[in-house]
């Protein structure tokens, strides 16, 4: 007996492939690098907060670059696929720009008319004109910056049964985690924010306007060789290693400066 569910769902895998194949070739055409990963939401954050840093400093740093103009259109379109991919929004585009983007009124130039085309492909821009509160989201917003509560929320420690010994060391290095966060927020740690941790675990340096399709944790492990944390970016989980009964906490600074270490090395893939 078939399952119509199961043959329904390779027809649709299918039709994305033919409808998606282009853009893939578009990718890789514009961005040697790019290559698919095992994706439980990790990768493509990482991928998209990658790429539209490369965009903004290339195409919109410093005004619109007209002798580029018809790279705007595949712009457009990556800068869609963030949007509707749970991504990184694109909130460096200047007012002006963003206004003249989503205007139906004016004739806009060679860039602007590509980078229409481009949203256009993926149905942003039909939203935009015809929603114009959408365009509060992709406002720069100077003011909007992660604080210690946000992260402390985000980051769900699972911790062992109360009352157990394991639950106690863990304990101590959530509070030494959590006080570093704080000497992090108030810049004594140099070269480092708070977004650098949720990048360093979930591969994006802010919570996506949906949220985690993926919930980030913190999971606590004993000690082996370090006290230098680790995490899965697939699937948003910073690993922290805990004191054993025979091993103790490094003094403040010296764990700190492990921790340092880490979030200052934000590699894609990190584990």
């Amino acid at each position: 007996m078939s399952c119509p569910w199961v043959n329904n769902r390779t027809i649709k895998d299918e039709e994305k492939t033919i409808k998606y194949g282009p853009l893939h070739w578009e990718l890789r055409q514009h961005f040697p690098g790019y290559k698919e990963a095992e994706d439980l939401g990790g990768p493509r954050k990482e991928f998209f907060r990658l790429v539209l840093s490369e965009i903004h400093a290339k195409y919109f740093e410093k005004g619109l670059k007209d002798h580029l103009a018809e790279d705007y259109q595949i712009v457009g379109k990556i800068l869609g696929l963030s949007i509707l991919q749970n991504g990184k929004l694109p909130r460096f585009l200047e007012e002006e720009i963003l206004e003249e983007i989503f205007s139906t009124s004016s004739k806009p130039n060679s860039a602007i008319q590509h980078l229409q085309n481009g949203l256009k492909c993926l149905g942003i821009h039909q939203i935009g004109c015809q929603l114009p509160m959408f365009l509060h989201l992709l406002r720069r917003n100077p003011h909007h910056m992660l604080t210690v509560k946000q992260l402390v929320h985000l980051l769900k420690p699972e911790f062992s049964p109360e009352g157990s010994n394991s639950r106690s060391l863990e304990n101590k290095v959530y509070a030494a985690f959590v006080k570093y966060m704080r000497e992090v927020a108030s810049g004594r740690r140099h070269g480092l924010s708070l977004s650098s941790i949720l990048t360093f675990v979930t591969g994006t340096d802010e919570e996506p306007v949906l949220g985690f399709h993926i919930h980030p944790s913190i999971q606590f492990h004993e000690v082996q060789d370090s006290f230098l944390p680790s995490a899965n970016t697939c699937i948003g989980c910073l690993r922290l290693p805990r004191p054993a009964l025979n091993v103790q906490l490094p003094a403040t600074e010296v764990l700190f400066s492990l921790y340092d270490m880490a979030f200052l090395n934000t590699f894609f893939g990190t584990k």
